[in-house]
């Protein structure tokens, strides 16, 4: 079961990622604020407590941050939707768990620990490397503990739905039919009745542009803008102004530059809970594995690729490639760099069980004059970095301490203290200002009438900024007097916009009637698809719902600024209705496709049962 939810991490992430089902109009706001343990919803007898939400919500914005490199429009981050569907996540995720609890699913420590070792973010060179793997968790925040346990939870949750998934199959004519429509292609000609070309023919009345400015003052709006001053501190700076000496160059480079190891290895996975009897077993395993490498070292790789639980490493013959010791495992490191060259180890014992090691290949390090420059620079950015640590709580409590200017902060530290122009909120400056923290506090009323610098913010990449916004201009509606030529402009297209669209509804009339098209001008003929990008929705649905039997057949689209009329001339069947690869991969993915409605009716029937509760502000 649990090697199914390993080889199928989609599982699980179909239900992280998708499942959503919108919370309509309940009392999103409830769970704003509040206290840390106070339910914002219940899920059966179980609490979601507003810490709960406030923790998801949190990381459900970083990581949209993150993703989008910070091109989102904030707003959508703080909308009721976003925390709708953020809640409603939490609401399924523990519907699920109990359910886990119910079906009393226990996860083995040796699925955990054989998921931990075959995910590529904690490998180097093919394998996994301890050193990654406890390094990337520390500077997520977390703790192997923490990561094993949250791992076991996905791991439980995916025996649960894996029937589920497992059980969605899609005909092979079904495959053929979707085919058949994706790779049938129809023959078109457009033509465009564009209101521009009949601009002239409007006749507005006296107050037609004020009408038409009063029904869309939104277009005249002036957004919110401020004038900000604001400084930035970073490591890469303090890098620049730092002096290395060549004795700490030298003392990095010691610290830095190891001897390095290539290895194959054969691995009996046990795991560090395992029972006495199961260890034992293990053991005797690696132990007759030895000895067959003992009878024939020319046939350890041979022997790594069938008999390895490292399934990563055994595809390559066991190899491991090159490591230094703080790469590894204590007990592996430890035996690999006493061996001799082509030596092969006794059974060596690590955190992941049994292992046998045959040494591959040696390199030192690179001579200190080889690599001064980097020596020079690593020394240079390690210092800066210890620098920057201290300098950042003083750069946090002088701007905090000291609000009404950066001036002091700017001056302790030799910062640039920079002034913007005017500029609305989604036009910060490039670099550490683009923040979706810094942004928040900077259009907080407090700051915007307060004018006092805002608490610093890690702007990330050893970066700290703050700033203040030193004037301030409210949203505003220009008044008519200003744009009167633009609403007339405006007021005009839309007229004629209207006048396109009674004209191309009325040729499309006499088109489809039998009429001839006159002097209009058709643009060139081509061949468009259904999953192609030439045509835009309303004309694809129009395209393609039309009936073919006898040709050419004409079909009209109503547009923003006029009329779209298509000429269908020819229609081609798809040619490879009955390729095999491509039915196999649609077969696949309509099948998720079904999986996916069927994991929502499963979690949704888990909800109904266990009944749940939002819980709405009073």
């Amino acid at each position: 079961m649990f090697d199914v939810v390993r080889n199928n991490p989609r599982i699980v992430q179909v239900f992280l990622g998708v499942l959503t089902i919108a919370l309509g109009s309940w009392g999103i706001d409830v769970f704003r604020s509040g206290d840390s343990k106070e339910a914002v919803a219940h899920v059966g007898d179980t609490d979601i407590t507003s810490q709960q939400f406030d923790v998801a919500f949190r990381n459900w914005q970083n990581s949209v941050l993150q993703q989008s490199g910070g091109a989102v429009d904030p707003s959508l981050l703080e909308s009721p939707d976003a925390r709708a569907r953020v809640l409603d996540r939490l609401i399924d995720e523990e519907a699920l768990k109990i359910a886990v609890r119910k079906a009393s699913i226990v996860v083995p420590d040796g699925a955990v620990q054989s998921r931990i070792m075959s995910d590529p973010q904690f490998q180097e060179n093919g394998s996994f490397s301890k050193a990654l793997y406890t390094q990337l968790l520390t500077s997520a925040g977390t703790s192997p503990q923490q990561y094993e346990d949250e791992q076991r939870k996905s791991l439980a949750m995916g025996a649960l739905l894996t029937p589920v998934m497992e059980s969605a199959v899609t005909a092979t004519s079904t495959a053929q039919r979707w085919i058949a429509l994706d790779g049938e292609e129809r023959t078109i000609s457009e033509l465009d009745v564009d209101g521009k070309a009949y601009t002239d023919q409007v006749k507005l009345a006296a107050d037609a542009a004020k009408k038409y400015y009063d029904a869309n003052k939104t277009i005249f709006q002036v957004p919110e803008q401020v004038k900000l001053e604001y400084v930035v501190l970073s490591a890469d700076e303090v890098a620049k102004n730092t002096q290395i000496t060549e004795q700490q160059a030298r003392d990095w480079y010691a610290a830095n530059s190891h001897e390095e190891r290539s290895a194959r290895h054969i691995l009996v996975q046990v795991s560090p809970t395992a029972k006495p009897e199961e260890r034992e077993a293990a053991k005797k395993k690696a132990e007759a594995l030895l000895a067959q490498v003992k009878k024939d070292p020319a046939k350890f790789a041979e022997i790594a690729k069938a008999s390895s639980d490292d399934k990563v490493s055994a595809e390559k013959g066991g190899d491991l490639d090159y490591f230094t010791q703080k790469d590894m495992d204590e007990g592996f490191a430890k035996a690999a760099f006493a061996l001799k060259l082509n030596e092969i180890s006794g059974v060596v014992q690590s955190s992941f069980g049994y292992h046998i090691i045959m040494l591959t290949g040696i390199r030192g390090a690179k001579p200190f004059e080889q690599v001064k420059d980097d020596a020079y620079a690593g020394a240079r950015k390690e210092a800066a970095s210890k620098q920057f640590s201290e300098m950042a709580n003083q750069f946090s409590n002088i701007v905090w301490e000291q609000r009404d200017s950066l001036k002091p902060a700017a001056d302790k530290f030799g910062l640039k203290l920079v002034q913007t122009d005017w500029i609305s909120r989604d036009a910060l400056p490039a670099g550490a200002m683009q923040n979706h923290a810094l942004q928040q506090s900077l259009f907080a009323q407090e700051s915007l009438t307060g004018h006092r610098n805002v608490e610093a913010v890690d702007a990330g990449n050893n970066t700290m900024v703050s700033a203040r916004v030193i004037d301030y201009k409210a949203s505003s509606i220009k008044p008519f007097e200003q744009v009167a030529a633009l609403a007339e402009t405006a007021a005009k297209a839309e007229e004629a916009a209207k006048l396109a669209k009674a004209k191309g509804a009325e040729l499309l009339g006499k088109l489809q009637a039998g009429a001839a098209a006159g002097d209009q001008r058709w643009a060139a003929a081509r061949a468009v698809k259904r999953s192609g990008t030439e045509l835009d929705g309303d004309a694809r649905k129009a395209v393609f719902s039309a009936k073919t039997d006898k040709l050419p057949v004409y079909v009209g689209v109503a547009r923003d600024q006029g009329y779209a009329i298509y000429r269908i001339d020819a229609v081609a069947a798809a040619k490879d209705v009955n390729d095999a690869a491509r039915i196999k991969d649609i077969r696949a993915r309509y099948a998720n496709m079904l999986a996916d409605e069927d994991q929502r009716a499963l979690v949704a029937g888990m909800r109904s049962r266990l009944g749940v509760k939002i819980i709405e502000k009073k």
